[in-house]
């Protein structure tokens, strides 16, 4: 709670389904700020919605920005100097980044690169960054950027005042990216499911969990 008490919090990627489960999470133990990126528009309108109808305590900003550009996150880094940042912003649909593996690569690799380089050049106190289990031998795009984003964002304890960490997840129920909403879509459609394999195993943890292991993290 003291870690995040009173501290000016950066979330990337804020309005997707860890991200914003994250910022919700945060306002609980009264940080002095969130400032919340995100490149969809729609998410941005979401998370002020939100932030209108509860009363906060927590100055609230949001931005549209992409991790892509260097340039537009320095100057949110420079106007805000967070202490703590979270990033969440990544592609993250398996299936999708086989077939546009460069988007991955830009994404979740040079958005990551952007973000870790800020944070060290603006002194942040703690980087997390949302990682996922399919970075252990990766056999796909999708777990093998995120394998080189955990690769980067450790290499930098090294240098950097800075404290750099990864926190790896299974399937998160109900995220964006997960099983569970596809098996859920085939069920209301009559069937059948597409399981991989009948041998196969999934773990899952919910959001809220998910969540809170970032910031124990």
């Amino acid at each position: 709670v003291q870690m995040i008490k009173g501290k000016r919090i950066l979330i990337t990627g804020a309005g997707g389904s860890i991200g914003f489960e994250l910022l919700k999470q945060c306002l609980n133990f009264q940080p002095a700020e969130l400032i919340c990126v995100d490149i969809v528009e729609e998410k941005i309108h979401n998370i002020d919605q939100f932030c209108d109808k509860i009363n906060l305590k927590t100055v609230v900003k949001t931005v549209l920005a992409s991790v892509n550009s260097e340039n537009e996150l320095d100057k949110v880094f420079m106007e805000n100097r967070p202490q703590i940042v979270f990033h969440a912003a990544a592609f993250k649909h398996v299936p999708i980044q086989e077939v546009h593996p460069w988007n991955a690569v830009t994404t979740n690799i040079g958005g990551t690169l952007n973000i870790i380089k800020l944070s060290d050049k603006y002194k942040v106190s703690k980087f997390v960054l949302v990682s996922t289990d399919k970075a252990v031998n990766p056999v796909n795009v999708m777990g093998a950027t995120k394998r080189v984003a955990e690769k980067i964002v450790i290499s930098f304890n090294a240098e950097s005042i800075t404290t750099f960490m990864a926190v790896r997840f299974g399937n998160v129920l109900g995220s964006s990216g997960s099983a569970i909403p596809t098996f859920q879509k085939q069920i209301n459609n009559g069937g059948p499911i597409t399981i991989t394999h009948p041998e196969m195993t999934r773990y899952f943890m919910s959001i809220q969990e998910a969540s809170q292991l970032i910031l124990q993290c």
